[in-house]
């Protein structure tokens, strides 16, 4: 079943660039490319031609899907608009509303209204329980788990589908510097499956109201078919088993088994997919007399193989890695990891370079003062390699440091 998401009050500049007059300001509107932040384009909910268009858009989108779900998205509308808009105002005191929140509130409501008149069940992310949450939605708590648990003990029904293990527009690993390109964050394989739908806090009857588990796969940062492929899969795989198995039955060193043969079959139908790159080599490493180097396959299948003479491995150019590669000069390594049926990962890369250690500095006491030397720089990492796009915000001298 195709359960149809037709955004409302906000996500729709499109729409209101077609149709102005649904806007608070009514003016005309561009469409830019990708993604808009923030969103202060949403509908006016002070006007009632908004709710006649918007029900004549749903009335043929249920003509179109059966489903007895219908998803009015319901997120991430910023207000701006509708406090400097006088019929939005106007509505806020005609319906004794306390503020905007419980404006999209009044929203969400009558849409919902007319939906259960189609006997159609209203789902929205979980802003929808911003000012009060309509009598009969569903909710897909997507900001962490606290909206879905909150729903679930007003005996609400859920849909449990958090940032950080059901978003597949995530990275899917740290190297950020090699993948395609992803709005940010961070969610492998392992964490997926590692996912719980069904919060420990709930109770068993509030936990009957957890009707499973979403993965999302946004598209403003992916330009083609096969980069939607890439994201989703096998990520996908992974999110299935954790919404048709008990927490009990979930074994993650026989999904890795039984992935390979899946892997094999997507590769049969030429579907793109992800395989993760071997660990263990780090741009920029260094050593004083030799050193080695372990690669890791985060697969418990497929093969590592690795060139030193600048080519990319590939089966025919490449050596088989079987253990640790001792290292006594200068050397540029290139490793991917190969599956039986061809695919291969995304090469990682690395200089391993000789050098000399740095001479002892020679200082005299007098010339030192009491204290540390410190900087304070601010900013998200998720890697080393992030340190140096932080934010330098002060500099000074401690007497002390403590270690929690």
């Amino acid at each position: 079943t195709i359960v149809p998401e037709i955004e409302m009050p906000a996500h729709v500049q499109s729409a209101l660039a077609a149709y102005p007059q649904f806007s608070c300001r009514q003016e005309p509107l561009p469409v830019p490319p990708g993604g808009v932040w923030p969103i202060t384009n949403i509908y006016c909910a002070g006007n009632d031609s908004t709710f006649i268009f918007l029900q004549d858009v749903l009335t043929e989108v249920l003509d179109l899907f059966p489903s007895p779900y219908i998803h009015i998205g319901g997120d991430e509308a910023h207000k701006k608009e509708w406090k400097a808009c006088t019929k939005c105002q106007r509505r806020i005191e005609e319906e004794n509303l306390e503020d905007e929140d419980e404006l999209q509130s009044y929203f969400i409501q009558r849409i919902e209204k007319f939906l259960n008149e189609h006997d159609r069940i209203l789902i929205g992310w979980d802003e929808i329980l911003e000012g009060g949450l309509a009598d009969n939605a569903t909710v897909m708590s997507w900001r962490g788990i606290r909206g879905g648990i909150h729903a679930a003990r007003m005996d609400h029904d859920v849909v449990m589908t958090p940032t950080n293990h059901c978003y597949f527009d995530y990275f899917q690993s740290f190297d950020k510097d090699i993948e395609p390109y992803a709005i940010g964050g961070y969610t492998d394989l392992k964490k997926v499956y590692a996912y719980e739908p069904v919060p420990d806090e709930l109770s068993e009857d509030e936990a009957e109201h957890i009707l499973g588990t979403q993965g999302n796969v946004w598209t403003e940062y992916m330009l083609t078919g096969s980069h939607v492929e890439y994201m989703a899969l096998p990520r996908m795989t992974a999110l299935s088993e954790v919404q048709w198995s008990k927490p009990t039955r979930k074994n993650e060193d026989h999904f890795m088994q039984r992935l390979r043969y899946f892997l094999n079959l997507l590769s049969h139908k030429d579907i793109n997919y992800h395989l993760p790159a071997p660990q263990g080599l780090i741009p920029g490493m260094v050593f004083i007399d030799s050193t080695t180097v372990k690669l890791e396959n985060p697969y418990p299948f497929g093969q590592i193989r690795y060139t030193t003479n600048g080519e990319k491995p590939a089966p025919g150019n490449s050596t088989v890695y079987t253990g640790p590669i001792t290292i006594s000069s200068d050397i540029h390594i290139q490793a991917a990891i190969f599956l039986e049926n061809g695919h291969r990962s995304i090469i990682r890369s690395a200089e391993i370079v000789h050098e000399l250690p740095l001479k002892a500095l020679t200082i005299s006491e007098s010339d030192l003062e009491p204290g540390l030397s410190y900087e304070y720089h601010e900013g998200a990492i998720a890697t080393l390699d992030d340190f140096g796009d932080l934010d330098f915000r002060h500099s000074g001298v401690v007497n002390s440091i403590r270690f929690p």
